[in-house]
């Protein structure tokens, strides 16, 4: 393997653990944290992607979508477990 495709590898990995840890520490903050300022300033999410498209054909059914959420928590565990890989890089 490459260089480069290490490299790529261990940063896609670090973004997938840090977007994973993120998701983690938000369901807890979310149930720890009582109702107020800051739960809401935690918890508050940007949500981008496609709206689900459903298609309902006698014989097959499906939906396709994709949509993204991100909150504050996510994104400082995001960079916080880039910073702890790059020590792999």
């Amino acid at each position: 393997m490459s260089e480069n495709r290490k490299r790529f590898a261990v940063v896609l990995l670090a973004v997938v653990v840090g977007i994973l840890a993120g998701a983690l520490l938000t369901a807890i903050l979310d149930f720890i944290l009582p109702t107020g300022v800051v739960k809401t300033f935690f918890m508050k999410e940007v949500r981008f992607g496609m709206d689900p498209i459903h298609v309902d054909i006698v014989l097959l059914e499906f939906t396709l979508g994709f949509r993204f959420a991100f909150n504050f928590i996510a994104l400082i565990s995001i960079a916080l477990t880039v910073y702890y890989f790059k020590w792999w890089i």
